[in-house]
């Protein structure tokens, strides 16, 4: 009896641990602490100290310029680690107990490009999306594809590709990229030929409807020119048939 009531409780134990183990693994990821970079503008505060308040540009060597310092490393640090490390060296022969604090007076620039209206670079924002990155760049153009976002972010170890979405946070520093959309054409008979942007799903017969729909005179036996292997080949397909990206429907006029 005993020893089954051991083997049980050694079960209900096992159970709960896995359950708490499961738990802990699923809870997310804290954000990343903001790192200070060349071209941030910091604006550090020393209380009752006006010559040693100050804002300063990060150089390209991620350093600044600081009164009886000289020139400070700060570079990939934190605005707490920052402070802490300014108010060790300060209190070490300057100042008695000085009182530090550090903040970013201006970020420096995260850039977007591609199928945007206004690319280019623009000022960090804290908690700063996709979404309103490419707000801040006048938005999408006609031919973007809001499915073909990426994100090209430094790291030490090398360049790192994220496939975004609107979501996706951004970091200063974040290349933006913005694919065209995938495209396919209509010609012939229909009342608006063009080049329209492919989704997936996509049916001739829907083809035809964003195109304006079949003229009075337009055959409805579409054909499609379609490359396969590099070759380009002609096909008839039914209404129903799926779209493909680049496919050319081409819409004949009837015979009567």
């Amino acid at each position: 009896m005993v020893t089954n009531f051991l083997q049980g409780l050694f079960g209900f134990l096992l159970v709960v641990g896995f359950g708490v183990t499961s738990e802990a693994g699923s809870l997310p990821l804290p954000p990343e602490p903001y790192r200070i970079g060349p071209n941030d503008v910091v604006r550090i505060q020393v209380y009752g100290e006006d010559d040693l308040t100050v804002e300063r540009k990060v150089g390209g060597d991620g350093k600044i310029d600081y009164p009886l310092l000289g020139l400070v490393p700060v570079a990939g640090q934190t605005t707490e680690e920052l402070q802490a490390g300014l108010k060790a060296r300060l209190s070490a022969g300057y100042l008695k107990q000085p009182r530090v604090t550090v903040s970013i007076a201006r970020h420096r620039n995260f850039y977007v490009s591609g199928e945007v209206k206004a690319a280019g670079g623009y000022s960090y924002e804290e908690g700063l999306t996709v979404q309103k990155a490419i707000s801040m760049a006048g938005g999408f153009t006609e031919r973007a594809s809001k499915a073909g976002i990426r994100v090209e972010r430094h790291r030490e170890t090398g360049v790192e590709i994220i496939d975004a979405g609107v979501t996706t946070v951004v970091l200063p520093d974040d290349l933006i990229l913005v694919a065209q959309a995938q495209r396919f054409y209509v010609n012939g008979e229909v009342h608006k030929p063009g080049d329209y942007g492919y989704e997936r799903g996509l049916t001739i017969h829907m083809a035809i409807t964003m195109a304006g729909g079949f003229t009075d005179k337009a055959s409805k036996k579409p054909k499609v020119l379609r490359i396969v292997d590099g070759q380009e080949q002609m096909f008839e397909l039914s209404l129903n048939a799926p779209v493909l990206p680049d496919d050319i429907i081409v819409v004949s006029q009837r015979f009567f």
